[in-house]
């Protein structure tokens, strides 16, 4: 056969396949073919297959003081025998309810479930003709041990940075501030702070207020998982006040002239506490044994500042002095 005549061939054979393709044939034969296939399964489904499907399990009714020392299986694999149409419903459609295992019963050591005891809840949910041949795990055993409590403090993980200007009003709020932590006897005796999750906020400038996961440990539970944080901010601005220096640690037959006697210090404060700052708010003093140092000049020390103050600067540390003995009465 020439070129030619090949050539003609296959034009003949693709003129028939489009015949068919635009003919009512092809729409009687996928038809057919398509009830064929659908007979085809449903014969087979009627068939008996074997299959395994997994069923949720939920441990119910714990009593409050116990805990269980390991992981409980979180489902059971079951092997069950019947027609194919069930065990698609089972397999596929989901329409098996999770186990609920009563745990009120339990007792403090080791306690035993055996899956055989499962059976006939999970039977009232499937056919009669479909039957569980296996059930996995068999058995299985858990120890139960009552709790151990404990008050432990909160602490903050994280960083709170203010805006440019601002500072905060009082200490950050938190509530609570404690928690009760509930575990075995030997995690509990090893627990002493209960940390909240990292946090990290910049740019504070209002007040804030967040709730704040504490971070969970494996075999604790806490009387609370979720604190209460609140951040109250303002603007600050500078304060500079003058405060006599006093002078600590000086002997009865000693006197002790300081140049200059009172300190100008600079300090930053929130402006709802500008007006309750004034020099009574601080103490500075210099010490009288510092003198043994053969020191030219003494320190300034700041003894006491109030809470609501930061970045205290004091115009001059040092002070000039002189020692004078001190005439006493005979």
């Amino acid at each position: 056969m020439n070129k030619e005549e090949l050539e003609k061939e296959g034009q003949n054979i693709l003129a028939n396949i489009k015949k068919f393709v635009t003919s009512k044939d092809l729409f009687v034969f996928t038809l057919f073919l398509f009830l064929s296939a659908a007979l085809w399964v449903l014969h087979a489904l009627k068939e008996k297959y074997e299959t395994m499907i997994v069923i949720p399990v939920n441990y119910t009714n714990l009593p409050n003081q116990y805990i269980t020392k390991s992981e409980l299986p979180s489902s059971l694999r079951i092997t069950i025998v019947g027609q194919g149409t069930n065990l698609i419903a089972y397999r596929w459609a989901s329409k098996l309810d999770p186990i609920d295992i009563d745990l009120s019963k339990v007792t403090i050591g080791k306690n035993t479930i055996h899956s055989q005891d499962l059976i006939q809840n999970l039977k009232k949910q499937i056919k009669s003709e479909t039957q569980i041949t296996k059930v996995s795990p068999d058995v299985f055993s858990f120890d139960i041990e009552k709790l151990a409590q404990k008050k432990v403090r909160i602490k903050l993980n994280g960083t709170f940075e203010l805006a440019q200007q601002y500072t905060f009003c009082d200490s950050i709020e938190m509530e609570p501030n404690y928690v009760m932590a509930y575990g075995p006897q030997d995690d509990i005796d090893s627990l002493y702070i209960a940390f909240s999750e990292e946090t990290n906020i910049s740019d504070i400038k209002d007040t804030l207020s967040l709730k704040i996961k504490l971070i969970r440990i494996p075999h604790i539970t806490f009387s609370d998982s979720i604190i209460n944080l609140t951040i109250r901010t303002e603007r600050f601005t500078e304060k500079q006040i003058q405060t006599p220096i006093s002078i600590v640690n000086l002997p009865k037959d000693r006197q002790l002239r300081i140049f200059p006697s009172s300190v100008s210090a600079i300090c930053r404060v929130g402006l709802s506490n500008y007006d309750k700052i004034d020099a009574s708010s601080f103490t500075f003093v210099v010490d009288y044994k510092e003198t043994s140092h053969h020191k030219s000049k003494l320190p300034i020390e700041i003894k006491e500042s109030p809470k609501e103050v930061f970045n205290i600067k004091l115009e001059t540390e040092e002070v000039d002095y002189i020692i004078e003995e001190k005439f006493l009465p005979q």
